[in-house]
């Protein structure tokens, strides 16, 4: 077995591995309208997509972030094995990793409880050797906390490490912590705004990254 460029990989979830697009930005909508009607739409969430909960919600009222997050998190946990979706070749790529010896791990700004729903639905829970969750670090992504905190765990070596994410505040925490980062095309994020944080490898197609770890892919 020829040795791999990286041996760990850790992954953002939300928007990367697992597609919970459409349930964000409904829980918000169903949020915000029961609190402001008709004030809001979609295009007034989708770019603060990335950050935490609390943040997302100070921007919209700050003196009602509790309830808001609140109520989100009621709607986003009833709705979420009916609305969330695995992106292609997600799971087949995790296990061929995992069959390399590479070992993986998640980095994610949402709470720990829906980060595990989602883990636990497509089978990827055992694959992932580390989760890092809201809450686990005092600083979020683009801090590199999480992904320092993540990468102490698994005591992993920096030059052997990458970040797969669909958000700016992955690449720049991976960049922070002195690690590769991997954008995904799939983002719901301008690829010109990913490319701005100069991610070393973007990611057309999740089977990619297995090239780029260092194992033969033949599409």
């Amino acid at each position: 077995m020829r040795q791999l460029k990286y041996n760990t990989v850790l992954f953002d979830l939300d928007g990367t591995l697992i597609d919970t697009n459409e349930l964000i930005i409904s829980s918000f909508l169903y949020t915000l309208d029961k609190f402001y009607p008709g004030r809001y739409r979609r295009e007034d969430i989708l770019p603060h997509m990335g950050k935490i909960l609390p943040e997302q919600m100070a921007i919209f009222d700050p003196d009602n972030v509790e309830a808001l997050v609140e109520t989100y998190r009621e709607h986003n946990i009833r709705m979420h094995d009916q609305m969330v979706r695995e992106f292609p070749h997600v799971a087949d790529v995790v296990k061929e990793l995992d069959r390399h010896g590479v070992t993986m791990g998640i980095v994610t700004s949402k709470q720990i409880t829906t980060t595990m729903m989602g883990l636990e639905l497509f089978g990827l829970k055992p694959y992932m050797k580390v989760v890092v969750a809201h809450g686990d670090t005092k600083e979020h992504k683009p801090h590199p906390a999480p992904v320092l905190l993540a990468m102490e765990k698994l005591k992993a070596d920096p030059a052997k490490t990458i970040m797969v994410g669909d958000s700016t505040y992955d690449i720049d925490a991976a960049h922070a912590a002195g690690i590769a980062g991997a954008a995904v095309r799939w983002s719901l994020k301008p690829e010109s705004l990913l490319l701005s944080t100069h991610p070393e490898y973007m990611l057309t197609d999740m089977r990619e990254l297995l090239q780029i770890v260092g194992i033969s892919y033949n599409p």
